[in-house]
């Protein structure tokens, strides 16, 4: 376990100069959602949907119901010890990578063989581990509990032990209260609880198991009922699943996981491990996981290689089962082969995890310190890609509720996807003129923060901002470099003139609900 968690302290340190918000635009909502909810048990208040959109009146980047909330309790209870920082969040991400490994270590000595102990340290060198683990991401933290979930539920198969049952009931609920596409674990314990039906002594027990997938799917529900354009677009087309390419999406993801040599190893060890009855169960359980997991993730119209990184372990295992049985087959060197193979496995993952890039978001900060002290009570408003980073960092310098952000992307024009994927866009201006008026009266800022990158969104409403900023009514504040995927740097300019205070806005979500909430009052303390 040591060596699996200096390897995680490896690649954090190699990776260490971002602040893991650079995966737009969940990464900073995450953060944000931790900030967000502790702020709001901390509140207590009578109405809390009127203090959702209150909050978001004045820092626009929260998804309270996109996602369950057990994350962001244990983030925001991070944030109120060590400080709301997002490198407090990716500590908290390699904690449960950590976790994920410590299973992977248990799994393995208790399956497979002590030898095998290293699939840990091979799981946290793997590509995505390595890429999610300093990101901050539910990935990670929902492969941890995901694996837990496996790990006790395969005991109580087993063993039919009331307190594996348990535990096996609190980790399927802590995996759903986590992260909603997680809900492909239950597939798989289910496929293997049908395969060991005839094994499991007490039948109420299976009951039992029941009930807690209920009450696991039970946000699911919550989000249906406030979020239903989100959740629409989450149920597949008939056309994707007539389609063979969805039915093989994943599958040609896999190498993105573990890269092309551990998966190969992998498949080798199954077919290996299969064909030798000693080990024919460890390998149906193995094959069972990587089916289930891929199948049940292809009926989602999302889809991305993160959303199957349950299978990574499935695969290190696959491929620490293949070495065991051939060296137990072929073999006759003892500890001293099983030492090199060990290492030279290893190496060839070390080397793999400091080829993998993570990519990093960093500059913005700087921009939100200084309106802290340039700014102390004013509104701003933004137009970026990266307008999550920089909520977040308003957020975080901002304990007293002081200063407010406008996105650009709610005022001028919208760029919303609804009920599919696709981004659909709208402009709410059509003059420069409209522009300036809709600052003065509508959003009440002085300040715009611009982001200025290789390719702009010629989107109308931003077009029209961008040529509104060299009007004579605009000064350029001052220019801050930004290192970030098609950004490089943000201009901050300054609005002449007089301004009109705004005491209400008005909110709609389309990518949400078709709710409107008119004039609604920014939060304060």
């Amino acid at each position: 376990m040591l060596v699996s968690v200096l390897a995680l302290a490896a690649t954090a340190m190699l990776h260490g100069t971002g602040d893991g918000l650079w995966f737009q635009g969940d990464a900073p909502r995450h953060a944000m959602n931790g900030l967000f909810w502790w702020d709001l048990l901390r509140a207590a208040p009578r109405d809390p949907v009127e203090f959702v959109v209150q909050y978001y009146a004045r820092f626009p980047a929260l998804s309270p119901v996109t996602y369950p909330p057990l994350f962001y309790l244990i983030e925001g209870m991070a944030f109120a010890i060590a400080g709301p920082s997002p490198y407090v969040a990716r500590v908290l991400v390699l904690c449960f990578a950590a976790t994920a490994c410590a299973y992977t270590i248990l799994w393995a000595r208790r399956w497979i063989d002590p030898r095998a102990g290293w699939a840990g340290t091979a799981l946290a060198l793997t590509p995505a581990v390595v890429v999610w683990s300093n990101s901050v991401m539910l990935n990670v933290p929902a492969l941890a509990l995901a694996l837990g979930m496996l790990y006790h539920a395969r005991r109580w198969i087993e063993s039919s032990a009331r307190r594996q049952l348990v535990l096996t009931m609190l980790f399927t609920v802590a995996t759903l209260a986590t992260y909603f596409q997680a809900a492909s674990v239950l597939a798989i314990g289910g496929a293997w609880v049908v395969w060991h039906r005839s094994d499991i002594r007490d039948r109420r027990q299976l009951r039992w198991m029941a009930a807690a997938g209920a009450v696991a799917l039970l946000p699911v529900v919550v989000a249906l009922a406030l979020a239903p354009v989100q959740l629409a677009r989450h149920f597949p087309p008939l056309a994707m699943l007539a389609s063979a390419r969805n039915w093989t999406y994943y599958w040609r993801a896999l190498p993105e996981l573990t890269g092309w040599g551990l998966l190969a190893t992998a498949g080798l060890g199954l077919l290996v491990s299969f064909a030798t009855p000693r080990w024919r169960r460890e390998a149906v359980y193995l094959g069972l996981w990587i089916v289930m997991l891929l199948v049940a993730m292809s009926f989602l119209p999302a889809r991305e290689s993160r959303y199957v990184l349950l299978a990574a372990p499935a695969l290190v295992m696959s491929a620490a089962l293949g070495i065991v049985c051939i060296m137990d087959r072929w073999t006759s060197g003892g500890a001293w082969t099983n030492t090199l193979v060990v290492a030279a496995s290893l190496s060839a993952m070390g080397l793999l995890a400091t080829r993998t890039r993570v990519p990093t978001v960093s500059g913005i900060r700087d921009v939100a310190a200084y309106l802290a002290v340039a700014a102390p009570n004013d509104a701003v408003l933004f137009d970026g890609d990266h307008s999550g980073v920089f909520v977040f960092y308003m957020r975080s310098l901002d304990p007293d509720f002081q200063r407010r952000t406008v996105l650009a992307s709610k005022l001028l024009y919208a760029a919303s996807n609804r009920r599919t994927f696709e981004v659909v866009e709208e402009s709410y201006v059509t003059s420069t003129d409209d522009v300036v008026t809709a600052l003065r009266s509508r959003a009440g800022t002085r300040y715009v923060a611009f982001e200025r990158g290789s390719i702009e969104n010629e989107v109308a409403g931003r077009r029209l901002l961008r040529e509104a900023l060299q009007r004579a009514e605009f000064t350029l504040v001052r220019s801050f470099p930004v290192s970030a995927w098609d950004t490089r740097r943000i201009d901050l300019y300054r609005l002449e003139g007089t301004v009109t205070p705004v005491l209400g806005v008005d909110l709609t979500f389309p990518s949400f609900s078709t709710r409107r909430f008119l004039q609604v009052r920014p939060i304060t303390r």
